[in-house]
């Protein structure tokens, strides 16, 4: 909890306005490895971070606490068409995700542990930032700016919105992908 205060306290602080999703992308990632400096060895933080009604960021430094067998990191997995039958690992069970979904649909998961066997999962790489929006892992700034165009970027109701074209300048963003597009 501490550490959420800690990350939403310096947004505030140094920024005027609800940050663009690279430039938030930027400085969790920044203000993740400067608290994980102070005892990388000890530190294990893990969270997920809802940051709008569309997109979510993940990140992963595991570790095992004193005396542990077991090291906690993040694990994810994207599901999308054609769906199959997923194999819990933890009981004898299967759900057929193909009755329950339609070609259009797509999800990431998101566990602590691969939760099926018969899928492959990814690991979080340690100190690594993702950004995830309708099922896609975005995991450099940069990517984030299409997330901005689909209009899943942070917003709010009393403050301005980011400032998206300062921000493609900062990260020298190809202009002819945004030229037309009206912002």
């Amino acid at each position: 909890e501490a550490i959420f205060c800690a990350l939403l306290g310096v947004l505030k602080a140094n920024l005027e306005t609800p940050p663009s999703l690279p430039v938030s992308h930027d400085y969790i990632n920044k203000l993740c490895k400067e608290i994980v400096s102070v005892n990388p060895d000890e530190t294990i933080l893990n969270f997920l971070l809802g940051c709008g009604r569309y997109v979510q960021f993940a990140y992963s430094w595991p570790g095992a606490w004193l005396r542990s067998t077991m090291c906690n990191g993040l694990y994810y997995i994207v599901q999308e068409s054609p769906f199959t039958a997923s194999h819990l690992s933890d009981m004898d069970y299967a759900v057929d995700f193909s009755e329950m979904n339609t070609d259009e649909d797509r999800v990431a998961i998101i566990a602590t542990k691969p939760l099926t066997l018969n899928e492959e999962w990814v690991e979080i790489e340690k100190g690594e930032l993702i950004l995830f929006d309708q099922g896609i892992p975005h995991k450099v700034p940069e990517e984030c700016f299409k997330i901005e165009f689909l209009g899943h970027g942070l917003d709010s109701d009393v403050m301005l919105a980011p400032k998206l074209e300062e921000d493609m300048r900062r990260y020298q963003f190809e202009r002819s992908y945004y030229e037309g597009i009206g912002i």
